[in-house]
């Protein structure tokens, strides 16, 4: 739990558009993500999936937070281009 917990500065800073720039943002979001899924197996293995279920859902958000940071690349990328720079 504490590694999601940690890793959730990540997801807010994808969700806010803050360091768009930043790698640390992305380990973050995977950090989130991975203790998720490690909460959501630990919880099944114990016998407890009704726990679990919600624990699943909250994958949702990383998702999205991924996604976000994609685009902002993306478009990033193609005012790189528009203007005529290199990275």
């Amino acid at each position: 739990m504490l590694m999601f917990s940690i890793g959730a500065f990540g997801v807010l800073d994808a969700w806010h558009k803050r360091h768009p720039q930043l790698k640390r943002v992305d380990w973050l979001i995977s950090l989130y993500a991975f203790g998720v899924l490690l909460t959501v197996v630990g919880m099944v293995l114990y016998g407890r999936w009704w726990i679990a279920a919600p624990f699943a859902l909250m994958l949702l958000p990383a998702d999205r937070a991924i996604r976000m940071r994609l685009e902002l690349r993306q478009r990033r990328a193609h005012l790189r281009t528009l203007k005529g720079e290199e990275k």
